[in-house]
């Protein structure tokens, strides 16, 4: 036995070190030029991997990571090839039934990987199928590659295109995504081995996607190159004309619609957004365009993020497309989240992350619709096929990572913030957020929200917020962050007035121009608010939750706060009109009244301490505790015992609750 000085061990150690690295940045190489090309991939999918020089190692890209996000800290795994090529070999996992077989394969594919990753993050679950391939493999769901693999003739027309490859092109008829597919593949690369001494560079999987196979990544990124160029010759592009733009009434409009026919029809509260290219607009434009999406569902990506093909809308009629989505649920079938309305355009029912998702493979299935339907007509998912693909354990963790946004008695619900740039309505917006509300900031102080917005989305990194900078008290600003939010979100459910000032004067000294600020920030800008928010939430028919916050001061008055007692007073007997007057629509609206709350606040700065002192005859730094002591339970109010009273009165537990008053003030006024 040859016994290796420590100075060698360390040397070697080196040199597997700088291939490992140099491996691993020839992945992430590949896998972000391919996955910035909406062309080859669509959403999240797509897979890379490549082998080190010594074959005993693969780096392959993490399951549901979108190949362009990948990076030197995450997006992959690195496998030893060994223990994943005998995962092939095991010819007991073909008689596991396939939830059994598949959960087997990825704990044995955890077990094979060899790196410092902590997180769950699976390998993928074709890393089997990646090891027996050549040194660098690149799998993709390109647009061109799908017009054929999904056409009737889709097996001959290749045959045609890729005559003259020298091996040639294999086929890979359609068999169940995973260990199925992996086993087939085996077989079919075995024969095609004995026949042409070789391992094929090229595989056309049937309603799948393209496999390139080859000694190194330049050689393999070119092969994909001339692929798509090749399969692209033959194909109709989208048809070119100019496009009617609508107005952006029109659009909300037609959000609000679809938004509460999505909710009446599922209980579910989604975002809408908009979308409009050539692509859409050439795809309506098409005669059997309605006949096209009534084909099926064409491939996992189409069945796993968008439910299916887009609906098709004509015109816009909320009860109808209710309809058709109940139909398709009564039918066990999940319910479409895309919609095409002709003449208008694309929208998509999602959190942003996921609506980006779903629009390229919508966009995707309507380019290989058209050219399918040329080559022989179009191959879709037969109902066997799309359960299994359902049931499968590795797809739904797919599609859970793309829409990764938590869970919360406010999920995906819409919520706007006024004054959440500090003190209570910075308090509020983030407890909406960790309820899982999407959230828009309304501010003045643009620069304040943004900083609300970086403190949630630092917590909450799936979070979704909207900084909208406004003067509550203008009429043109408030109309205008209610049309950037149905820009941005499409509808609405949740307001929370919280923005307000709180001049301190005795009444003798008061000036007027401070009385007037006062009421026109704490009652104009609540009334503004409440009047945008109160039109759309009755348009989309969802109902919705409106909330003021008022104060303690608004049910018993405090002395020198002539403004502040009379605006807060002032705010509850308004929520108690609005609630006579939107309760028929389903619309609750409730006031909270914190006591008083320090932590951050604006109007408890220095100045206004050292008047609260003043007027009861104690020094600054007394001023807490002695507020403190008049509660009952003599502690101190902070921001998030008031977010959370809102979040509840916000919320489905407080479903039969509105014209009400909650007051969070550690017990100090006592409601009569």
């Amino acid at each position: 036995m040859i016994k290796l000085s420590g100075l060698c061990w360390s040397y070697i150690e080196k040199e597997v070190e700088a291939q490992m690295d140099k491996t691993l940045a020839s992945l992430i190489k590949i896998s972000n030029a391919i996955g910035k090309d909406r062309l080859l991939v669509q959403g999240g999918g797509g897979n890379t991997s490549v082998k080190t020089d010594d074959s005993r190692f693969m780096y392959i890209k993490a399951s549901g990571t979108a190949l362009k996000d990948m990076n030197e800290k995450k997006g992959w795994r690195r496998l030893r090839l060994e223990p994943v090529l005998s995962i092939i070999k095991d010819i007991s996992l073909t008689k596991c039934a396939a939830n059994i077989g598949e959960a087997e394969v990825i704990n044995r594919l955890l077990l094979a990987c060899d790196d410092d990753i902590t997180a769950d993050v699976r390998p993928s679950l074709e890393s089997f199928l990646h090891a027996f391939l050549d040194k660098c493999v690149i799998h993709l769901h390109p647009c061109a590659v799908g017009s054929y693999v999904n056409a009737k003739n889709g097996k001959s027309e290749l045959g045609k295109l890729f005559k003259d490859n020298k091996p040639p092109i294999l086929w890979v008829p359609y068999a169940d995504p995973g260990f199925t597919l992996a086993n087939k593949i085996a077989g079919l690369i075995d024969n095609y081995q004995k026949q042409f001494g070789k391992k094929p560079a090229i595989l056309f999987l049937e309603k799948h996607g393209l496999l390139v196979s080859a000694s190194g990544p330049n050689t393999a990124m070119r092969l994909v190159g001339r692929v798509i160029k090749r399969c692209s010759g033959n194909l109709r592009q989208p048809k070119a004309g100019k496009i009617k733009l609508m107005g952006q009434q029109a659009i909300h409009e037609a959000k609000l619609c679809i938004r509460g026919a999505f909710f009446k029809a599922t209980g579910e509260y989604r975002a809408i957004s908009y979308f409009l290219d050539n692509s859409i607009a050439g795809f309506w434009r098409e005669k059997n365009a309605r006949k096209m999406l009534s084909s099926g569902i064409l491939t996992t990506d189409e069945l796993v993020y968008a439910n299916g093909p887009a609906m098709w809308l004509e015109k816009l009629d909320r009860d109808a497309i209710a309809h058709k989505l109940t139909r398709q649920i009564n039918r066990g079938k999940l319910p479409c989240a895309a919609f095409l309305v002709k003449g208008l355009g694309l929208f998509v029912a999602g959190r942003e992350k996921t609506a980006g998702i779903i629009r390229d493979v919508t966009v995707s299935s309507f380019f290989i619709r058209t050219n399918a339907l040329r080559l022989g007509g179009i191959s879709s998912l037969s109902i066997r096929q799309q359960d299994l693909i359902n049931q499968s354990e590795s797809e739904t963790f797919r599609k859970k990572l793309a829409d990764s946004s938590g869970h919360g008695t406010l999920q995906n619900r819409i919520a706007v913030v006024s004054g959440s740039g500090s003190g209570l309505g910075k308090s509020i917006a983030i407890g909406l957020a960790r309820a899982g509300a999407m959230v828009g900031l309304v501010e003045i102080d643009t620069e304040a929200a943004r900083e609300t917005s970086k403190l949630i989305k630092d917590e909450l990194s799936e979070a979704s917020t909207l900084v909208l900078g406004c003067d509550v008290t203008s009429e043109p600003a408030v109309d205008s962050v209610f049309s950037c939010l149905l820009e941005s979100w499409g509808g609405l459910d949740i307001l929370v007035n919280a923005a307000g000032i709180a001049p301190a004067y005795p009444l003798v000294d008061f000036p007027v121009d401070k009385w007037r600020l006062a009421l026109e920030v704490n009652l104009t800008g609540y009334f503004l608010m409440a009047r945008a928010a109160a039109r759309i939430m009755i348009e989309q028919t969802i109902g919705g939750s409106i909330i003021n916050l008022s104060s303690q001061t608004g049910i018993d008055a405090s002395k020198n706060n002539s403004s502040y007692n009379t605006t807060k007073a002032g705010e509850l007997h308004m929520a108690r009109g609005w609630a006579m007057e939107l309760g028929e629509h389903n619309i609750r609206v409730n006031s909270v009244c914190p006591g008083n709350v320090f932590e951050g606040s604006k109007i408890w700065n220095p100045e206004y301490i050292k008047t609260c002192a003043k007027k009861y005859g104690i020094k600054p730094d007394e001023v807490i505790d002695y507020y403190v002591s008049k509660t009952m339970l003599n502690r101190e109010i902070k921001g998030r015992d008031i977010a959370e009273a809102v979040v509840f009165l916000a919320s489905d537990n407080a479903r039969m609750i509105t014209a009400q008053t909650l007051v969070a003030d550690a017990g100090q006024a006592m409601v009569r």
